[in-house]
């Protein structure tokens, strides 16, 4: 076969895309959404309680995508979170005095607090003006996993790279 036969229509290659993103969505809510609620109300607890739903969703995505494509780091003392995922990258600080997690990267960028209401933890942006897209809605776990991992490509499964059943 020559490299132009091998490149797929523009149109499927969107439809693999999409549904590569619809998959790992899937996956990612599968895996967060039986993740422990945290007991308790202070935003130390649901910030483990998010740090444990994040390594869970990140542990489902590499199992899926390969070995290390998601990087997930979680630095004590104070506790700091990071995920990596190719060039992007999203950092969330914990600040323990005024009860606010600092979200960056990945257009997320702002101060959250969490939504004592919520089942799983949840974060709300206190920076996003009301009449700004997204105001109001909860950031979880999910959320952040499937904003670092909207570009993924799920690997080309290996019966595809062999001859069919007809050879000559």
């Amino acid at each position: 076969m020559n490299d132009d036969e091998q490149q797929q229509n523009p149109i499927v290659a969107m439809a693999t895309k999409l549904r590569a993103r619809r998959d790992l969505g899937a996956a990612i809510d599968s895996a967060t959404s039986n993740a422990p609620t945290p007991a308790g109300g202070d935003a130390e607890t649901s910030f483990a309680g998010l740090a444990d739903a994040l390594a869970i969703g990140s542990k489902r995505l590499n199992s899926i995508l390969g070995k290390n494509r998601v990087t997930y780091v979680r630095l004590e003392k104070p506790l700091r979170l990071r995920l990596r995922f190719g060039g992007k990258r999203i950092a969330l600080d914990l600040d323990p005095q005024r009860q606010l997690v600092s979200v960056t990267g990945c257009e997320l960028d702002g101060d959250y607090q969490f939504d004592a209401g919520a089942d799983a933890p949840a974060l709300v942006n206190l920076s996003k003006l009301s009449t700004e897209a997204g105001y109001g809605q909860p950031l979880t776990a999910a959320g952040l996993l499937k904003s670092i991992a909207q570009d993924a490509e799920l690997p080309r499964p290996a019966h595809l790279d062999a001859p069919g059943p007809m050879r000559f």
